[in-house]
């Protein structure tokens, strides 16, 4: 439901656009919206205008001819001058052209006054370009609600921004995960369209203002920093969403002419910003839910149901390709101790660090998880057994070299931890078999000391003298 309102608010601006006299009428002859020149034009009160039928305010004889062109069958187009009844009693007349609607039975209705001066061409020619309009940005916007990534909406946004901005360049930017610079991620009309720049929301006024700002040469507007060449004319229009900034669409025009054109055009980029904004605000809110669905929040890890489905996935992958696939599962030694000397607090900083560093020491296409509690594994794509030992190695010697402080305050106690490495083919063909493998191995690691490395045994958990006692599984250490 909220993806059709706002399609319909976005309906309600591009009727603005137009000078002449543009409404959708239900079956009925109510009209559904209308523009501000049609209520001027008939100068009834919005309240009244709500219950009225348009055809009852046709003078009788032309209501016969219009009912008569089958102009109520929604079935149009149908053209036709006819007398109108305006709120001060006098008939004026308006050249009408009715236009079906997708809605059943409803239809446009499209008409100038008669007594105006302007010609009917130029009516025709903006009807067609506000079906344009309507239809590039209704199809924007479902195209950014499907969007999954921010690198699809890019493409999105500069396949129909072509057509929406009729031509004329333009530019999409939005802030970057730490909120202190914009990145470009469209561009249209001037040519290096994959080139991605960084900009500060300094560099423009419309940012710095939290407003629209435009630049002419006859009005008092400064041209932005951004714009590395000065053109005739800019605008640029921050996107906002969920009472937050979220990026800028900025437009422009080399030449200084076209007055009439720009302030037309204006009012349709305000109205192509609203679509971005609203498309963009959705695409971040479904990033943030996948996110809470597959990170921990604490470590920002991916947690052990991620972990579960990329296992699986891995495996098959390497059964298909005849490759390894490496486990290490470890967690932090006498971690109860530390949490009862120093608090949780502390104990948090130490897992949150601990996170950090696995991040640093992994290769890009490694997994690393918070498994649960203090426990954390990491899962090798292609990895043989040498390799995954080695990378167990450096994750205990990384973890002896932290320090783990809270707000800047002196050193707390060091951290070990204990390792259990596992591998495919050699120690498991499943995940449950590899999972066992190096739980066990953990164990072992446990018993030997702890702040160690060990290895499964070959031939699964089973080869190595059984499970572990149910002791062993409770995972705490004295």
């Amino acid at each position: 439901m909220r993806s059709g309102r706002a399609r319909s608010e976005h309906s309600v601006r591009l009727l603005e656009l137009s000078s002449e006299f543009l409404c959708a009428l239900r079956s009925d002859g109510t009209m559904a919206m209308r523009n501000k020149a049609l209520e001027r034009f008939l100068g009834y009160p919005p309240e009244e205008l709500a219950s009225l039928s348009l055809f009852d305010l046709f003078d009788p004889d032309d209501r016969k001819r219009v009912i008569g062109a089958g102009g109520l069958s929604g079935k149009g187009p149908v053209t036709f001058e006819g007398r109108v009844r305006c709120a001060d009693g006098v008939h004026r007349v308006v050249a009408w052209r009715f236009l079906p609607a997708p809605e059943s039975g409803a239809m446009y209705a499209l008409g100038r006054d008669v007594a105006d001066e302007g010609s009917e061409a130029a009516l025709t020619a903006e009807i067609e370009q506000l079906h344009i309009d309507i239809g590039t940005l209704g199809e924007m916007r479902n195209n950014l609600d499907m969007c999954m990534t921010m690198e699809e909406a890019r493409r999105v946004i500069r396949r129909f921004c072509v057509e929406a901005m009729d031509g004329w360049p333009g530019e999409v930017w939005i802030f970057n995960s730490s909120r202190n610079l914009l990145e470009r991620i469209a561009r249209w009309g001037d040519g290096d369209e994959d080139l991605v720049e960084m900009m500060e929301p300094a560099d423009c006024w419309g940012m710095r203002g939290g407003r629209p700002h435009s630049f002419d040469p006859t009005g008092s507007g400064l041209p932005c920093k951004h714009h590395k060449v000065t053109p005739g004319r800019s605008v640029c229009i921050p996107l906002t969403g969920s009472n937050e900034a979220l990026g800028l669409l900025t437009t422009w025009r080399w030449s200084e002419s076209d007055d009439e054109k720009w302030d037309i055009y204006l009012r349709r980029a305000a109205t192509i910003a609203e679509v971005l904004a609203m498309g963009l605000t959705n695409l971040a809110l479904r990033e943030s839910l996948r996110s809470q669905s597959i990170r921990d929040p604490l470590t920002t890890l991916f947690n052990r149901r991620f972990m579960e489905e990329s296992f699986d996935r891995e495996l098959a992958r390497a059964i298909r390709h005849e490759s390894t696939v490496g486990l290490i599962i470890f967690d932090i030694d006498n971690f109860k101790r530390f949490n009862d000397q120093y608090g949780h607090r502390a104990g948090d900083t130490a897992l949150i660090q601990v996170g950090a560093m696995l991040r640093g020491i992994i290769r890009a296409e490694d997994v690393a998880c918070r498994y649960g509690g203090e426990e954390f594994a990491v899962i090798m794509p292609g990895a043989p057994l040498e390799v995954t030992i080695q990378r167990a190695e450096a994750i205990a010697e990384a973890v002896r070299e932290l320090i783990v402080r809270e707000s800047g305050g002196e050193g707390l106690g060091p951290l070990t931890v204990s390792l259990g490495v596992a591998n495919f083919p050699d120690h498991g063909e499943t995940q449950k078999d590899l999972v066992d493998a190096a739980d066990l191995a953990l164990f072992a690691a446990k018993r030997a000391g702890r702040d160690c490395v060990q290895v499964a045994p070959k031939g699964g958990p089973d080869a190595g003298g059984g499970r572990a006692d149910p002791q062993d599984a409770l995972r705490t250490d004295p």
